[in-house]
């Protein structure tokens, strides 16, 4: 099969490595295609695709939208997004704003347990890019609060935890029609979380985002066993959604057992998602 993988982060959000390292690492791993796909933001496209143009690695803009539906998080996926459509880079930059926000609110709380950490090192650790939980932890470990990352979700940043705040998002559907109107296919990201939180109910949510025009569904991702694909695969037939798929690759930190090249995703599927973007760059 094909090397293709359509859930990567690189330092444009909460990646550790930058957009050229990672399409040097996905190329060496053995990917053909690839999609950079950032939490909120589209800045780490165009450097990965003049690297993949060197090395012969096809790079598909991506983003990631984190969401919120009745009250739990949804994560959407964007596929071959216009990174130059004026309302999309809006919508991108407001909720920029609010990770930030989001992000300083942690830090005092924090603080409040006695905690306190250098807001100008966090931004130091984001680099330029969207700042997120994960520069947070890292400043965490930096200060000997906590062994690694994974401690600091687990005690003090996930959800529920004392410095947990949340994030002013878009609703499933509200992202969706945005990457529609962007020129864009969307799909529902994990839809089985393996990190522990608590499972959203699929019986509800993928009906009504299919009803709200949503064209995919991860299928093929890490930390999935035979089950839970034959399990979304079925989801995928009753509304008619592609089954697509990727390693959610991070580079440290997030989804830790996450490795280049061990999830790949069926061709068909790129080419059904091919399809339904020209449908939509023609409305």
């Amino acid at each position: 099969m094909p090397g293709i993988d359509l859930h990567l982060h690189t330092t444009a959000s909460d990646g550790a490595f930058a957009p050229a390292a990672l399409v040097r690492m996905a190329h060496e791993a053995g990917l053909d295609c690839i999609a950079i796909t950032d939490h909120d933001s589209t800045d780490g496209v165009a450097a990965a695709q003049e690297a993949g143009q060197a090395l012969g690695v096809r790079v598909i803009a991506g983003i990631e939208f984190n969401t919120l539906w009745h009250g739990q998080s949804v994560h959407i996926l964007g596929y071959f997004v216009d990174t130059a459509h004026p309302e999309l880079q809006a919508v991108i930059a407001r909720q920029r704003d609010g990770r930030l926000y989001r992000a300083q609110r942690m830090v005092e709380k924090l603080a409040a347990l006695e905690m306190p950490l250098s807001w100008e090192g966090i931004l130091e650790q984001a680099a330029g890019g969207a700042v997120g939980r994960p520069h947070v932890a890292k400043a965490m470990v930096a200060r000997g609060y906590v062994q690694d990352s994974t401690e600091a979700f687990d005690e003090f940043l996930g959800h529920g935890k004392p410095a947990y705040v949340e994030q002013p998002k878009l609703t499933p559907d509200e992202a969706a029609a945005l990457l529609h109107r962007a020129g864009a296919a969307a799909g529902l990201a994990h839809p089985y979380n393996v990190e522990g939180a608590d499972q959203v109910d699929l019986d509800t949510l993928v009906p009504e985002l299919a009803a709200a025009g949503l064209d995919a569904i991860e299928t093929y991702y890490t930390g999935y066993g035979e089950k839970q694909r034959a399990d979304i695969l079925n989801l995928a037939a009753r509304f008619n959604l592609i089954p697509t798929g990727g390693s959610d690759f991070h580079g440290g930190g997030i989804l830790s057992q996450a490795e280049l090249g061990t999830v790949r995703v069926p061709p068909e599927s790129l080419a059904r998602l091919e399809k339904a973007t020209q449908r939509y760059a023609m409305t």
